[in-house]
């Protein structure tokens, strides 16, 4: 219960300082007028111009205040795009990089492949061995010379 009730006075304290803000103006204001009231009309006067002069200045601060966060808005809006264009040039460039590491590969390993070639033809012409053509017609004779051996050892038997 003690979170609900905290919660809500939180919620309440923004209208409540509001309301003392205004009222807080208000007394001044009403103690202002009350202090020029016991002036003389000159000074008074002067009061009175100093309070606008004052003002003037309130606004023309606050104009300037204005023109200086729109300037460092356009700044940072330069800045912006100025950060969006490197990053974009910088994708550029490592697309690029990444494109020529790749191609330098390929040419790298095709040497590669190319070099294990010939040393495997090499190797393989060195030791003269059978390739797979090799062995398969040697298969072929000998299922044929069987077949003829074959033959003849049935017309021996048969005689």
């Amino acid at each position: 219960m003690a979170k609900s009730t905290r919660g809500a006075v939180f919620k309440a304290l923004p209208k409540r300082f509001e309301r003392a803000q205004a009222e807080a103006e208000k007394a001044v204001t009403r103690g202002v007028k009350a202090t020029l009231e016991l002036l003389p009309a000159g000074p008074r006067k002067s009061v009175r111009a100093l309070g606008g002069q004052l003002e003037d200045a309130a606004t023309d601060i606050r104009a300037r205040g204005r023109q200086a966060l729109r300037g460092v808005e356009k700044r940072g809006n330069k800045l912006v795009g100025q950060v969006e264009r490197t990053v974009a040039q910088l994708e550029k460039r490592g697309t690029k990089a990444l494109k020529r590491a790749e191609r330098e590969r390929s040419r790298w390993l095709s040497a590669l492949e190319a070099g294990a070639t010939r040393i495997a033809n090499r190797v393989t012409s060195t030791l003269d061995l059978a390739t797979a053509s090799d062995v398969a017609r040697l298969s072929k004779r000998l299922a044929m010379l069987e077949r003829k051996v074959g033959g003849h050892t049935t017309r021996s038997r048969a005689a």
